[in-house]
């Protein structure tokens, strides 16, 4: 149970700190996208925990693998999304969109050398990792997730080679779309 409080704390703390940036480096209200998102990713989490709680994974030799596994995923996500929101700063938008004035430098440091699209990385590490962790068989609602990931990503490739052109073009053969 105490696994399941500092993990939830964590996600709490990682989802209050993007609302914060967003708000902070948007200049915008919060808005309906937004409470639409985090809303639904709220209930996600409640239905998680209480998946956890009171329909627990069946008890196996491997129950304690996967917790480990789970809590390894989770802190590298964690790590992962905080380092690459800070790489991105003042750049950062809305997932699988591209504003112009923002970002008018391709961001290619930190973990950005490594993947074009950490963020996306870092979050389905989290969420798969906190479900693994908390052995909820719920984990079977991150599928939508990641697929939502997956496409916004296409989305914004398309967006970045436009802009950024042959710049972007080089970078997308240095460095692989997730890893």
């Amino acid at each position: 149970m105490t696994l399941l409080i500092i993990l939830t704390m964590g996600l709490i703390l990682i989802k209050a700190v993007w609302i914060w940036t967003e708000l902070h480096f948007s200049k915008e209200r919060f808005n309906f996208q937004m409470f639409k998102t985090n809303g639904v990713e709220a209930i996600i989490v409640i239905l998680q925990i209480l998946a956890a709680i009171f329909t627990p994974l069946p008890k196996t030799q491997f129950n304690g693998i996967l917790v480990i596994a789970g809590v390894l995923m989770y802190i590298v996500g964690f790590v992962l999304a905080f380092l690459s929101r800070s790489v991105m700063n003042k750049s950062w938008g809305v997932p699988g969109v591209h504003n112009k004035t923002k970002q008018s430098k391709l961001v290619t440091t930190g973990p950005f050398s490594f993947s074009r699209n950490p963020i996306y990385v870092a979050f389905t590490l989290l969420y798969f990792g906190y479900a693994a962790a908390i052995q909820s068989w719920l984990i079977i609602l991150r599928i939508p997730l990641a697929v939502y990931f997956y496409k916004s990503a296409v989305r914004e490739e398309i967006n970045l080679e436009k802009i950024f052109g042959k710049e972007y073009i080089s970078y997308k053969k240095r460095v692989p779309r997730f890893f």
